[in-house]
């Protein structure tokens, strides 16, 4: 029923002038708008959408902005949007690269940015408790006056927001292979559903809203469990000639009793953003909290068997100094950069990335890309492909590449990691029971379908279409060459 509802709803069947006043009404003109300025930059993020998404087809752009600082704005919020039948679509920091805060209905753009308050520490019980619009940054510099620290963080840390990175799942970050995941360290989530009621939720049910990108209502608190501060870091960073080499000796490390704080791997043209690599092809970079609990030479034995090489303490240093920057590097030195991101077993990484540099030659795909371990047996791999807004060929093409590695992850055993609004069509696929759960929950929650329509219970278009489309592009793109010949 509600499967039906949400693909059935149209895009704009409300007054608007009717709600833009009923919206100042509640916040203010201040916090309040409906300037294009506004809602194109309230309707992105780090993906490389086309501006058709924004400029020709409307439903991909907000209607409204509204900044929210309080439990009650929120609540008048949802009643305005369901009393008029307007999509709400819940915004923090936006570091996510799979539009998972974008509009695919209109509606009103939620950012809780404002909602940024450090509401309790405790020592004695270790836990902390934010507000959604926290920054992990500014969680982890009042924890450091305390002696505390939450000890994971992900690599968009200066900007991510805590409600963000709950609702996109968390599962793999900074120091997740050491202290574990988000969902391990939240202990209970006070959320206003949309008919606004609050709700604290608490045991199994916070895993509803691991990876629910915002679709059962808004997280208007956190507690999560905190750590001791590390007495410090280690750094080592490793060169390899061949892929082969760097993921042997991944998946060694990763596989060792003592686990590293991060562990990043990376090709060498990812690396000339960045770290820029002297000798080598790859890298690999471990951080250890304490690193004396290391049995002495066991990294070294490792990559010496792997032919693998110490880059030196400077670019150790330099490798971990860089941690929330590097991923957004590249962005500074293109106009359109294009991401994947895919959730891989340790065993199919190399496997994986094989297959990625294949079909980047093949396709002449502009291409870099990294991975980040997660767990212990789950690394995060982001591909990317690296574009000028005028090449609308190699656009179509990269997204064909994207794709395919997707499938190709899918087959041995690896998913997208995060869904959003681009991933959608894979959700079937890839997490059938996730999706059957949520479905499930969604029409509890949320029958009216009105929070962050189009992503993780259903999506606007088929697998099958898509797939067929990108394959025909992919292929065209190829052909291409020849006609132009």
């Amino acid at each position: 029923m509600l499967k039906e509802a949400e693909q059935k709803r149209p895009g704009k069947v409300y007054d608007s002038e009717s709600v833009m006043g009923k919206l100042i009404e509640v916040l203010g003109k201040e916090r309040v708008s409906d300037s294009e300025l506004e809602r194109v930059t309230y309707s992105g993020d780090p993906s490389a959408l086309p501006q058709y998404h924004y400029r020709w087809k409307t439903k991909y752009l907000a209607d409204y902005v509204v900044r929210v600082k309080t439990h009650d704005e929120i609540k008048s919020v949802l009643q305005i949007a369901t009393e008029h039948n307007v999509p709400v679509i819940p915004r923090g920091g936006a570091s996510s690269c799979m539009g998972s805060s974008s509009p695919s209905r209109g509606g009103i753009s939620l950012d809780v940015k404002p909602m940024n308050q450090i509401l309790e520490i405790n020592k004695e019980e270790m836990f902390i408790r934010v507000e959604p619009g926290v920054t992990f940054d500014r969680i982890e510099s009042e924890l450091k006056k305390k002696g505390l620290s939450l000890g994971i963080y992900p690599s968009s840390a200066l900007s991510a927001v805590i409600g963000g990175w709950i609702s996109c799942g968390g599962r793999g970050g900074i120091g997740t292979p050491f202290y574990g995941s988000l969902r391990s360290h939240t202990l209970s989530l006070s959320v206003i559903r949309p008919d606004g009621n609050t709700v604290v939720v608490e045991g199994d049910d916070i895993d509803l809203f691991c990876h629910s990108y915002g679709i059962l209502g808004v997280i208007v608190e956190a507690k999560l469990k905190i750590h001791e501060n590390p007495s410090g870091f280690k750094t080592f960073s490793y060169g390899f000639d061949s892929l082969k080499q760097t993921c042997d000796a991944m998946v060694k490390i990763a596989r060792l009793e003592k686990q590293p704080i991060f562990l990043k791997i990376a090709d060498i043209e990812f690396q000339k953003y960045s770290n820029p690599m002297e000798q080598g092809n790859y890298v690999l970079t471990l951080t250890y909290i304490d690193s004396a609990e290391l049995i002495p030479g066991e990294l070294d034995s490792i990559v010496n068997d792997s032919e693998g090489f110490f880059l030196g303490q400077s670019y150790s240093e330099k490798e971990w100094h860089l941690r929330y920057d590097a991923e957004f590097n590249p962005k500074e030195e293109c106009e359109t950069l294009m991401f994947q991101e895919i959730w891989m077993p340790l065993e199919g990484v190399y496997e994986l990335l094989s297959k990625y540099e294949s079909y980047k030659q093949s396709h002449k795909v502009p291409s870099i890309w990294y991975g980040m371990l997660g767990s212990s047996n789950g690394m995060r791999i982001e591909l990317m492909a690296l574009l000028e807004p005028d090449q609308y060929l190699k656009f179509i093409a990269s997204k064909g590449v994207l794709h395919k590695m997707v499938k190709e992850a899918m087959k041995i055993g690896g998913e997208p990691y995060t869904i959003g609004l681009m991933n959608s069509i894979y959700m079937s696929r890839a997490y059938p029971k996730r999706q059957q759960v949520m479905q499930a929950a969604k029409a509890e929650w949320d029958p009216n379908g009105i929070m962050n329509p189009d992503r993780v219970t259903v999506c606007r278009t088929s697998y099958r279409r898509i797939d067929v489309l990108f394959a025909l592009a992919t292929k065209f793109r190829w052909l291409s060459k020849f006609v132009g010949k």
